[in-house]
């Protein structure tokens, strides 16, 4: 009686079960990266309203102005405020904000979070400061992600933007959208269409002043 033969695993299965599993491979990190994309979402704008509740908090025990608004003789950074070094003004506020960690964005992977309140903070600092918000100025923008520009690349220190038709966002942190907080206390996901109809009525509430954002 014969045995039925049966072929063996050859080179044409290792090369398919390779090809599979690659395409299952790419499929999954696709997936992961969309994921982290709309998980990182909401802990931004948690994080931003955070800092806004912080600043609006620390504002009230000075006069009803901003660390930016405020001399450095009465614990605030007026003095500071054209500087290329956003930690200043979220130092200031630190017994408000707590713990740094809520001032790096998780899809932010240039910065890295820290729970010290130290000299080097500006380099895990994911969210600029706008220096025309003002407890009275509550259309102005406060805060947010950093990844805003006049050019295509990511910029760092203080930008000046008088032409709105230059502001944008820039690819890296959540695509083409940017989080952005208003000194009322709203968060929003701004398109680069949004972010400069923002900033225009920011412009016009303060009489046509250049938008001042000091990106860390």
């Amino acid at each position: 009686m014969e045995r039925s033969r049966q072929d063996g695993f050859t080179v044409w299965d290792l090369v398919i079960c390779l090809a599979v599993a690659a395409m299952l491979a790419t499929w999954f990190a696709i997936i992961r990266q969309r994921t982290r994309v709309h998980v990182s979402r909401p802990y931004c704008a948690s994080n931003l309203r955070q800092v806004g509740l912080a600043l609006r908090m620390w504002a009230n025990d000075h006069g009803e102005r901003f660390p930016w608004q405020t001399p450095i003789a009465e614990n605030g950074t007026k003095e500071l405020a054209d500087l290329p070094n956003a930690s200043v003004h979220f130092a200031v506020v630190s017994n408000e904000l707590v713990n740094p960690k809520i001032l790096t964005c998780p899809q932010d992977v240039n910065r890295i979070r820290t729970n010290v309140w130290n000299a080097s903070l500006n380099l895990s600092l994911s969210y600029f400061v706008g220096l025309n918000a003002g407890e009275t100025k509550t259309a102005a923008i406060l805060a947010g992600d950093r990844n805003v520009s006049t050019n295509s690349a990511t910029m760092v220190g203080l930008l000046t933007v008088q032409d709105l038709n230059q502001l944008q966002v820039t690819p890296g942190l959540h695509r083409t959208y940017v989080n952005v907080g208003l000194a009322d206390g709203s968060v929003a996901q701004l398109k680069p269409a949004d972010l400069r109809k923002t900033a225009a009525a920011e412009m016009k509430g303060l009489r046509n002043q250049p938008v001042r954002l000091v990106i860390p």
